[in-house]
């Protein structure tokens, strides 16, 4: 039997920031901001309800990059997507609205992070 030889190919990819938090406290409108967007705007009652994965170029050092950014939903029937999105990321961002402070899903970010990013100072 031959046994062709496996050129595997290593491919950057971009990073991947996900970003988390309690339903209603403007995931979606940062990324709005940061992607030059109207997501939000087209939501069902305003609530994500599926996770979204975004490309944005940004100049660093005089080059293009990519970053990945991933919305996820904040409602708390989608923790297991919540999940899923904090699987994939290298970088989190957790957004607590001001006038309505830290909620059981802003928590259950916060974990899902430290747990996918083994976080032992954190909490």
């Amino acid at each position: 039997m031959l046994l062709w030889p496996v050129l595997l190919l290593q491919v950057p990819r971009p990073p991947v920031v996900t970003v988390m938090g309690h339903v209603d406290h403007g995931k979606t409108s940062l990324l709005d901001f940061i992607r030059k967007a109207k997501v939000a705007a087209g939501e069902a009652g305003g609530i994500t309800q599926a996770i979204g994965a975004y490309n944005v170029e940004v100049s660093i050092d005089g080059g293009e990059r990519t970053i990945c950014f991933l919305d996820t939903p904040g409602h708390e029937a989608f923790s297991a997507m919540r999940a899923r999105g904090a699987r994939v990321t290298d970088i989190a961002i957790i957004i607590v609205a001001a006038d309505d402070g830290v909620q059981p899903q802003t928590r259950e970010a916060v974990s899902h992070a430290q747990v996918r990013l083994g976080c032992g100072m954190c909490g």
